[in-house]
C-alpha cells in the first residue's frame, strides 16, 4: 500500500460522513450478504443469518464508523485493486444497508421466536435483493432512496 493510499485509507475510517464511495465496494458486501443469508437459508442455519444481523446493524448503529464490509474492502481489497476512478455518492448505499439490516434483524428476531418459516423467508427475500444488485447493479434500496429524494424536492414527502 502506498502512502498516499494509507493516509487516504486512514482519513476516510477517520470520517464518520463520508459522502463519496467506491462504486465497486458495496457489491463486494452485497455478495457477502449475499452468500451469507442464502446458505444460511439453504442449510436452515441461523447463525449465518444473524452474523449478517450483527454485520449489518453494528454499521447502521455506530453512523459506518464499525461497517466491517467496509474496512474489509479499505485494508483488503484496495491495496490489490486500487483506488477507483469516480467515486460516488454513499447516500444511496447507506440506505440500502440499513433497508438490508432491517430485514436481516426482522428475519433474526423471527428465527430466536421460532418462527422459522417467517424469519427464512425474509432471509431469503433480503438475500436474493443483495444477490441482484451484486450481480446487476440493481439496487433496490438505493432506486427507493432516490425516488423518495425526488418526492421530497417536489414537496411531496
Amino acid at each position: 500500500m502506498s502512502t498516499e493510499q494509507m493516509s487516504h485509507a486512514t482519513q476516510t475510517t477517520a470520517e464518520s460522513d463520508v459522502t463519496v464511495i467506491d462504486p465497486r465496494a458495496p457489491r463486494f458486501g452485497q455478495s457477502i450478504t449475499a452468500t451469507l443469508l442464502l446458505v444460511g437459508v439453504v442449510l436452515a442455519e441461523p447463525v449465518l443469518i444473524y452474523t449478517v444481523a450483527v454485520i449489518l446493524g453494528l454499521a447502521t448503529v455506530s453512523r459506518w464508523r464499525l461497517d466491517l464490509y467496509r474496512l474489509s474492502w479499505e485494508y483488503v481489497v484496495i491495496p490489490v485493486l486500487g483506488r477507483p476512478n469516480e467515486p460516488e455518492p454513499a447516500a444511496p448505499h447507506r440506505f440500502a444497508k440499513l433497508l438490508g439490516a432491517t430485514g436481516a434483524v426482522a428475519a433474526s428476531l423471527f428465527l430466536i421466536a421460532g418462527i422459522s418459516t417467517g424469519g427464512f423467508a425474509i432471509a431469503t427475500a433480503v438475500g436474493l435483493l443483495a444477490g441482484l444488485a451484486a450481480t446487476t447493479g440493481f439496487c433496490l434500496g438505493c432506486r427507493m432512496y432516490r425516488q423518495v429524494s425526488f418526492l421530497r424536492s417536489r414537496g411531496v414527502l
